[in-house]
């Protein structure tokens, strides 16, 4: 333990001599044989470094953890990755082995906001902690999808945690530390936000993660590059589907030219991965006829709109309009389009 103490502590002067440079410090610590050793070993040759006990109590000072990769504490799934960083800062609880991550494009459409939010729900529901990279967009609305059932979810960070990059995230960051989650990156206090660290932080994410759920990638998105990351690093790739020649889509449908699965719920994701669907914070036995009805038939049946649950029913399209919403404040179903599921 005072070892493994001691190389934290050096690793994360060497990060900030590097600026998180995982490059450098890996030929420093393979030339060396640790960090500590390379760590002594520069100071021997005259080269200035950050004092380590001062480094450590910066760390302290932010609230920041420092993880490295032979800690018990790393993320077995993201040491899996051939390209898993080495090591990871962090505020809040690491997330488990169950971690899925969704991610897609910054400049959203609502539809696709709602998407990302309605997938990450049921899967927080079904007990994954949900991972993004706390940008605008998809990345946001999953990280509101998970905590609105008390799911932990994950922010990866392009930057220092003495940071929130977007700053307009700032409370949503602290909503997520609050609820359990975490925010992680590989790079020490004071590194900016550089373009090149959004690539290098996508890594991370699909590290992270079981699997990835792609919604709303155009042609350029960098949720391409997430997906790309994810099968080198033997991740499932799930795409949601947009409308044909939908610009909004065009990157996630070249994504299911190239084999990755299609899913149209968040279930078909939970069934492919052998998940149990989430019954955590379902209010079945509360539900009067009306809502126990329709509930019903929506799991017989699937997918319905409205008119069709008039159909199969013998009730009116107020009466289903209303047991909808009620279902729908609980957690009990989902909208989709102009259909609604079981959650």
């Amino acid at each position: 333990m005072a070892h493994l103490k001691e190389e934290t502590a050096a690793y994360h002067a060497l990060a900030h001599l590097r600026e998180g440079s995982a490059r450098a410090i890996t030929l420093l610590c393979r030339e060396y044989g640790g960090f500590a050793a390379a760590y002594n070993a520069l100071q021997e040759r005259g080269i200035a470094l950050p004092d380590r006990e001062a480094a450590a109590q910066e760390l302290d000072a932010y609230g920041i953890e420092l993880v490295l990769r032979n800690d018990p504490r790393f993320p077995s799934l993201l040491l899996e990755a051939p390209d898993a960083p080495l090591a990871l800062y962090a505020k809040g609880t690491l997330p488990p082995d169950h971690a899925l991550a969704i991610v897609g494009t910054r400049r959203a459409t609502a539809y696709g906001e709602k998407t990302a939010h309605q997938f990450a729900a049921t899967l927080g529901r079904a007990g994954a902690a949900i991972v993004s990279g706390l940008a605008y967009g998809i990345d946001a609305a999953a990280h509101e999808g998970a905590l609105s059932v008390g799911a932990p979810t994950v922010a990866v960070l392009p930057c220092g945690l003495d940071l929130v990059y977007p700053r307009a995230h700032a409370k949503l960051a602290e909503r997520i530390l609050a609820a359990g989650g975490a925010l992680v990156s590989e790079y020490p206090p004071g590194v900016e936000p550089f373009s090149f660290r959004f690539l290098e932080r996508n890594r991370i994410v699909s590290g992270l993660a079981r699997g990835v759920i792609i919604i709303e990638a155009p042609e350029k998105s960098g949720a391409l590059v997430t997906a790309r990351l994810a099968l080198e690093q033997n991740r499932d790739v799930f795409v949601v589907p947009g409308k044909p020649n939908e610009p909004q889509y065009r990157g996630s449908h070249a994504l299911l030219r190239d084999g990755a699965r299609i899913v149209a719920r968040p279930e078909d994701v939970l069934e492919d991965l052998g998940i149990a669907p989430g019954t955590a914070d379902r209010a079945d036995a509360a539900l009067d006829g009306t809502e126990a009805d329709v509930l019903a038939l929506l799991k017989e049946n699937g997918p319905l709109s409205i008119d069709k649950l008039v159909e199969r029913s013998n009730l009116g399209p107020h009466e289903i309009t209303q047991a909808l919403a009620l279902l729908a404040l609980k957690g009990l179903v989902i909208e989709s389009g102009a259909n609604y599921y079981a959650a």
